[in-house]
């Protein structure tokens, strides 16, 4: 598997700054100064340059989703498979690669119409965390367990089967759980497949069966204790950010979290106690339920 992690994200946003003031006051992350003719604004949470790029848009929501990959070879291998599957990728210039601080990427187009962005050799910086609110770390690895990108993403997959074989297949992520939901008389039916790169997170991608207004579902972000999951919930309720699903403990990944709206209609799972996986003694498995206790959603 040559796909290490959902590297990072960029959203489009109407005035960035709002996406700013939410990363930095609510979530913890530190913003990262830097000249960029675009206008975006970075958020960085470890060594990372950046794992968010904010850029001003009149379509808000999720712009791209940065896959990394282990080596040149690895990337140069995935991007032969999609040509051979008779899928498009565009070249980044350098100076679109320079702006992502990465070696080299191009974009494609899953079959349900997500962008990606597929690169090798994050240049990182070393800058250390300085969170606004005292925050020590995110979960993002370390020597044990690699890098395990910034958390998760949930992205909208409404051609659910071309769309599963093209990640598993032709991209190379894993299916780790496959969870069918109770849902409410009335409700679309729902299906979420999480899937899984090179590195113990439980899922670093899913695919939702049904399409979104934002591109992408939620986002997860994870901190390294419970008390700091308390505390985002109270500077949440202070701020008056909406919060669309109470705290609790989700059964295929263990963690332990809230969720949060975010502007641009982002939603934002906040969490710690994440399940590490060793993979080569996993069997995937198919749920009927998401939640252990708790996640009284309102979304």
């Amino acid at each position: 598997m040559s796909v290490a992690s959902v590297g990072y994200l960029r959203f489009g946003i109407a005035e960035p700054s709002t996406w700013i003031d939410f990363g930095t006051n609510i979530l913890g992350l530190m913003e990262a100064p830097r000249a960029d003719d675009g206008g975006a604004r970075f958020l960085r949470m470890d060594d990372h340059p950046f794992r968010f790029m904010i850029e001003p848009a009149e379509k808000e929501g999720l712009a791209a989703t940065g896959l990394e990959f282990r080596s040149h070879q690895d990337w140069q291998a995935t991007l032969d498979a999609l040509a051979a599957a008779g899928f498009e990728v565009e070249a980044g210039s350098d100076a679109e690669a320079a702006r992502r601080c990465v070696s080299g990427f191009v974009s494609t187009i899953d079959p349900s119409g997500n962008v990606l962005e597929l690169y090798y050799g994050r240049k990182l910086d070393y800058v250390p965390l300085n969170s606004p609110v005292g925050i020590s770390g995110f979960v993002t690895g370390d020597e044990l367990t690699g890098d395990m990108g910034f958390g998760h993403a949930v992205i909208p997959a409404p051609n659910t089967q071309a769309t599963i074989e093209y990640y598993t297949d032709i991209i190379g992520l894993g299916i780790s759980d496959d969870l069918y939901p109770p849902m409410p008389e009335g409700a679309p039916e729902t299906r979420i497949i999480f899937l899984h790169a090179d590195n113990p997170r439980q899922h670093s991608l899913a695919l939702y069966n049904n399409p979104h207004p934002a591109g992408v579902v939620h986002i997860m972000v994870e901190v390294e204790s419970m008390d700091e999951v308390g505390l985002a919930l109270d500077r949440a309720k202070a701020a008056d950010i909406p919060v669309i699903a109470s705290l609790g403990r989700h059964i295929n990944d263990n963690m332990c979290s809230f969720y949060m709206m975010a502007p641009g209609g982002i939603a934002v799972e906040y969490g710690y106690d994440g399940l590490l996986v060793d993979w080569d003694n996993y069997t995937h498995t198919v749920s009927t339920t998401g939640d252990l206790w708790g996640h009284e959603y309102n979304f």
